[in-house]
């Protein structure tokens, strides 16, 4: 993997395309294991589907826990 991926994929936010809404937000979250990507909106409108206590997350892709 080169370093350029690597440093991405530890970036916690960026701007991208949600992969639950599939729009263009400038503010999503990145899973850092796997890359997922879920906006600011889909993360308030679904908490129970990927938050349990508002300070971590789930991600549906890969099941690794991140922190907000």
């Amino acid at each position: 993997m080169s370093r350029r991926k690597r440093k991405a994929l530890r970036q916690k936010t960026t701007a991208g395309i949600c992969d639950v809404c599939g729009r263009e937000m400038p503010l999503c979250y990145r899973c850092q294991k796997c890359g997922y990507l879920i906006c600011q909106e889909c993360m308030a409108a679904g908490p129970r589907k990927f938050s349990c206590n508002t300070v971590t997350w789930v991600c549906p892709n890969c099941l690794n826990w991140e922190t907000l």
